[in-house]
């Protein structure tokens, strides 16, 4: 295409018919075939100057497919597969970057906007969202950690030596530590004494990380340095003029578990479990206690 033909075309198409325009450059000395050439190559459609047929239909595939791709790619590298709540964050912030990135083109025009820039417009503006909320994510999952894993379901049996002479079983559940030092079994269902259920629950942790105020926990036996038990068994009031009667580990409390890795199965035997004291127009509970705690879980 000559420039120079191409030039006077676009100079003079507004005020001229083609056959003026035409007759022009042939008596300029231009070639007719050329100047044919160069008319036809100014009136052929600019690819990237209109969206083209089928338009939205695509660019909706591609809005749909960047999305769910990156959303995948943050959920996959920052943990959030066991963070729930972070995942709808994630996935609503996408959302409105995909909106929003839909709304510019379609006010501005597809057609006077171009199919390339739409199509850039529509990878960045989600790209931009998922930087902010994916670092956004990312930090708050490294401050908090993951969060620990499921329960497993399981039953426990709970046996309590005379002379309070009490045995029962009930489902549990058993809390392994997301990082391995330690388990919590728990049953809010074992039975009741007078009308009033019965609870029990032991754990095992590191003794660095004992929430203030707790009881003091018991070494492991032949356990790692470091990691300590508490168990308590609570006896739940029926109303409010009932004091809640509980016992946990004392001073002069002896424990000996066996207990499996993650601890899904154990024994744990106690003796001299310290009750919690009561005003007597409370009810009096037993000094102390001895007896067997044992859970089994899938």
């Amino acid at each position: 295409m000559d420039p120079r033909i191409a030039d006077f075309i676009r100079d003079n198409r507004r005020r001229y018919t083609r056959e003026a325009i035409r007759q022009q450059l042939i008596e300029a000395g231009q070639d007719p075939a050329e100047i044919d050439a160069t008319w036809a190559a100014l009136d052929a459609p600019d690819p990237d100057a209109t969206a083209g047929e089928g338009f939205w239909g695509r660019f909706g595939l591609f809005l749909v497919g960047l999305n769910v791709a990156v959303f995948l790619l943050v959920f996959l590298a920052t943990s959030m597969v066991n963070s729930f709540v972070l995942a709808v964050v994630l996935a609503v912030a996408l959302s409105i970057g995909a909106l929003m990135a839909w709304g510019l083109v379609a006010a501005t025009g597809p057609a006077q906007m171009g199919r390339t820039t739409a199509m850039v417009i529509g990878g960045v503006i989600p790209l931009v969202f998922a930087l902010l909320v994916g670092g956004t994510c990312y930090a708050l999952v490294g401050a908090i950690g993951p969060p620990p894993p499921p329960p497993h379901a399981g039953v426990m049996e709970l046996e309590i030596d005379p002379p309070m002479s009490f045995s029962a079983t009930g489902s549990a559940s058993c809390q392994p530590y997301a990082d391995g030092t330690g388990f919590s079994v728990y049953s809010q269902e074992l039975g009741s004494i007078g009308g009033r259920p019965v609870s029990a629950s032991v754990e095992s942790f590191s003794t660095g990380v004992v929430p203030e105020g707790a009881p003091t926990p018991i070494p492991v036996p032949g356990g790692e340095s470091g990691l300590g038990l508490n168990v308590y068994i609570s006896i739940m009031p029926r109303a409010e003029s009932d004091q809640p009667q509980d016992w946990f580990v004392g001073p002069g409390t002896q424990l000996d578990i066996d207990a499996a890795a993650g601890g899904l199965s154990g024994t744990l035997t106690f003796e001299g479990l310290q009750g919690a004291e009561f005003d007597p127009e409370g009810g009096a509970v037993e000094a102390s206690i001895s007896g067997t705690v044992t859970w089994t879980c899938e």
